[in-house]
């Protein structure tokens, strides 16, 4: 016989008991949203694309790599891992040549842009030979001191005017010779001085190559591809060249796939857990149904059939109606992330069947698979004995339910151990097995542990009279009931305490660790200064010394993968970095990262202590990493210092990482005041002399510790977002088992009231063991976070005592208290209205 084949009983029960069905619905539901929302955002990262527009008119594209690749592993176990790069790379102008030769090449136009600030904004600046790139037509060569304008860029500045301009080679004076139409905001100047302005001589952004009339794209693009093999230029057609031109692509991309990969698998973890104890829960209460099919003779096969057809019918409709609101909040989130800047220009949410088949799919597994195992022991008691069994309800899980939830908690206490003795990454990877493991053991055991725990707080019903003791005594003769509200409130305590107490450690210690590093007098941030600047504002009146800091990532090799890190070099004219930058420094001097200071093989590197350990690098040794434009280096290790994550996890001297970065501007300036300074005059010197470049500000160190928690506040709502989803979904789940659970408690407590009590009295029975109820899961919730906190505090801030913010733990235990008593209070209310006759005779 098949599952498949019709099953008349299983859809009158379904149509004509929907209440019995109602808390597995609730949870296929929400599961099949969530997981239908982070299989959008998986597809669409995998999907991500970027239509063209300066390059729209450009059918092939030459440009650098957008990614670095290295294999890792040993023997057979050898794999490629890939990153994006955090920069923009660039490639040899002389390639334009090599490309012009190639048949079916009519021309070739280089590419060359960098970014140019002006009085009122930060515009893209290009030599005037690439301009038919963008679409703009027409004008007047721009001649040396000349700059032409397009319409967007140009405002209310007209011909003639002079623009002064800050750019990465320095600050210039600009007279606008035209201004002419075109895509975008641009600024044009001669192509020789470009050159200079990039501060890359002899490179290019890109390479435009526009094919003879007639030619196969195509075919022109692999002969140009085959013409540069070896050079590491990357040749693209159609939507491949917006890769290439919107840098942000490929962390939009990596944080895309991340979110819908990372998210959608504890979702899915978090899922199987809810659903599965939801229609264990439907099948529980339907027990005495089940025991009358069998005592007429139903067969154990058609027992699980029937069930089997419910759970599918159930879980089908339930994903059908989940996909849709799961693919809207995708879209939602998607567009606040847009909102806030964290979406590469160009790139669009993939909303395809794939992931809502995939939620569907997975809901109805999960429920088939709870379904089945919750009506095996039903399935299999004697027809005999089938409605006596039902009138009880055993205590302790069976043999093997117990074995596997006691390997998965030996499981997870030896995991517990391991990331405590374990160090840096080690600690913090073994963090996820630990929970997980933990709520799998707690899952399987949960009747079990249940009868325990109120066993064990037994002594505390009787400090509340009778009710109290009714409380306790009815609590522990239903552990499996009381059980199955326990878990989901331990899973969202479990949850909202692990990732809020987490995302609190580590804006905690940013915060602290950047405002102990910060030991100038004052700081000037901004979109970028030139390195002119930094020497103008360290020969101010009243300014002893000044560090430029020049913000970027590099790439290193970390936990079997390629990762990206973010990094600063340093600059100006500070002898004692310590003076305006701490770092803490624990091991070995930051010395040799002076302007000029002698270096080391492969040049000077400082590492905070947690990537050194993950990068095994010592003091005096070499490591291996990519800077931002991917050029491979093995620079020494001269320092090893603890503030990385207030600052940077790598500092190199800025002339090591000048010319591999996209713009070479700082973004801040850290500057000391000399003894006995005039602090009003060389403030208001400072503030005249940055007022020239848009966007900056000059502050103290308490101000710009408030500017920088600001700046932290985007990360922040990304990752409370997370949080919202998975304890939400958790708190739902929750809400849902306890209200089902007491929903079918209409003959008890019909029951209790024909024998003499009131609803006063029923209602505190009900309310206590609500409380016992949300005591239990917030124990466990909160050592389940625990044990899962210590390593990952160990592996990221060298401490095992886990940060525990106490307004936030009171506010989650307030919650966790609150949630059963506010749950059940309603249901409770609505069943007292019936007549306790009318209660008593009342369907399952």
């Amino acid at each position: 016989m098949s599952l498949l084949r019709p099953n008349g009983l299983a859809r009158t029960s379904v149509r004509f008991r929907p209440a019995s069905f109602a808390g597995s619905f609730v949870a296929l539901l929400f599961a099949a949203m969530l997981v239908t929302m982070c299989g959008v955002f998986m597809e669409s990262g995998l999907r991500a694309h970027a239509a063209p527009e300066r390059y729209a008119d450009t059918p092939v594209l030459v440009s650098g790599p957008d990614k670095v690749s290295k294999r890792l592993g040993h023997g057979e176990g050898t794999y490629t891992e890939s990153a994006p790069l955090p920069e923009r790379s660039r490639i040899d102008a002389g390639l334009a040549g090599r490309i012009a030769a190639v048949p079916g090449v009519r021309t070739v136009i280089p590419d060359l842009t960098f970014p140019a600030q002006t009085d009122r904004a930060v515009l893209d600046a290009h030599g005037w030979s690439s301009a038919p790139l963008a679409g703009t037509r027409g004008g007047t060569v721009p001649g040396a001191g000349q700059a032409v304008l397009t319409t967007a860029a140009a405002g209310a500045t007209k011909v003639g005017d002079t623009l002064r301009v800050a750019t990465p080679g320095g600050e210039v004076a600009l007279r606008v010779s035209g201004v002419v139409p075109g895509h975008g905001a641009h600024l044009y100047v001669a192509d020789a001085e470009a050159q200079r302005l990039a501060g890359h001589p002899g490179t290019v952004t890109a390479i435009g190559v526009l094919p003879t009339a007639g030619a196969d794209t195509g075919k022109v693009a692999a002969d140009v591809r085959t013409a540069l093999a070896g050079t590491g230029a990357k040749v693209s057609t159609g939507d491949a060249r917006g890769v290439a031109e919107h840098a942000q692509f490929g962390d939009t991309k990596e944080m895309l796939t991340s979110i819908g990969g990372t998210l959608g698998g504890i979702v899915l973890a978090v899922a199987i857990f809810v659903v599965a104890g939801a229609t264990a829960l439907s099948v529980s209460q339907r027990r005495r149904d089940i025991a009358l099919l069998r005592a007429v003779g139903a067969t154990p096969w058609q027992i699980r059939r029937m069930i089997a057809t419910e759970t599918g019918l159930v879980s089908l409709v339930a994903g059908i109606l989940g996909a849709l609101p799961g693919a809207l909040l995708a879209r939602w989130w998607f567009d606040a992330m847009d909102d806030r800047g964290l979406i590469a220009h160009g790139v669009t949410l993939s909303v395809g069947p794939i992931p809502m088949l995939v939620a569907v799919g997975a809901g109805t597994l999960t429920a088939l698979g709870a379904g089945l195992l919750a009506a095996r022991r039903s399935a299999k008691i004697r027809p005999t004995e089938a409605l006596g069994d039902a009138a009880t309800e055993k205590a302790f899980v069976g043999w093997f339910r117990l074995v596997l939830g006691l390997g998965a908690l030996g499981g997870a206490i030896a995991v517990t151990r391991i990331a405590l003795n374990a160090t840096g990454d080690d600690a913090v990877g073994a963090a996820g097995g630990v929970i997980m493991l933990f709520m799998v053991a707690i899952g399987l055991l949960g009747p079990s542990l249940a009868h325990l725990l109120v066993s064990l707080l037994g002594w505390v019903g009787s400090l509340f009279g009778t009710t109290g003791q009714l409380a306790f005594d009815n609590a522990r003769a239903n552990s499996r009931r009381l059980a199955s509200a326990i878990t989901p409130i331990a899973l969202s305590v479990a949850f909202a305490a692990t990732l809020s107490f987490m995302f609190a450690a580590e804006d905690h210690y940013a915060s602290v660790q950047s405002k102990d590093a910060v030991t100038a007098d004052r700081v000037l941030a901004g979109p970028g200064f030139t390195a002119q600047t930094a020497t103008d504002v360290a020969g101010t009146p009243g300014v002893a010394s000044v560090t430029s800091v020049l913000n970027t990532s590099v790439v290193i090799v970390r936990s079997g993968g390629l990762e990206k890190q973010s990094a600063q070099g340093i600059g100006g004219t500070a002898q004692d970095l310590a003076s305006t930058l701490d770092l803490d420094v624990r091991e070995g001097g930051t010395d040799a990262l002076r302007p000029g200071a002698p270096q080391p093989a492969g040049g000077a590197v400082a590492l905070d202590r947690m990537i050194a350990s993950a990068l095994h690098g010592k003091v005096g040794g070499q490591v291996s990493m990519w800077l931002g434009d991917g050029t491979e280096i093995r620079p020494t290790v001269v320092a090893l210092y603890d503030r990385g994550l207030g600052t940077a996890a790598v500092t190199l001297p800025r002339a090591a990482v000048a010319g591999h970065v996209q713009s070479a501007m700082d973004t801040r300036l850290l500057v000391k005041f000399a003894a006995g300074a005039d602090t009003r005059a060389t403030d208001a010197a400072l503030t005249t002399l940055t007022g020239r470049h848009p966007g900056t500000s000059v502050a103290d160190r308490a101000g710009y510790a408030t500017q920088v928690d600001k700046d932290r506040e985007t990360n922040k709502w990304l990752n409370y977002v997370m949080l919202v989803i998975l304890a939400g979904f958790a708190t739902i789940a929750a809400i849902n088992t306890m209200a089902v659970t007491t929903a079918a408690r209409t003959r008890e407590l019909g029951l209790m009231r024909m024998i003499g009590s009131t609803n006063g009295q029923v209602r505190a029975v009900i309310r206590r063991e609500a409380i016992m109820v949300g005591v239990i899961g917030l124990g466990l919730g909160l050592s389940v976070a625990l044990a899962t906190l210590v390593p990952v505090n160990k592996g990221s801030y060298g401490t095992t005592v886990p940060y525990v913010p106490l307004p936030l733990c009171l506010a989650i235990s307030a919650a966790a208290l609150l949630l059963a008593p506010l749950t059940v209070a309603p249901v409770a209310r609505r069943l007292l209205r019936l007549a306790p006759i009318d209660a008593v005779g009342a369907k399952e």
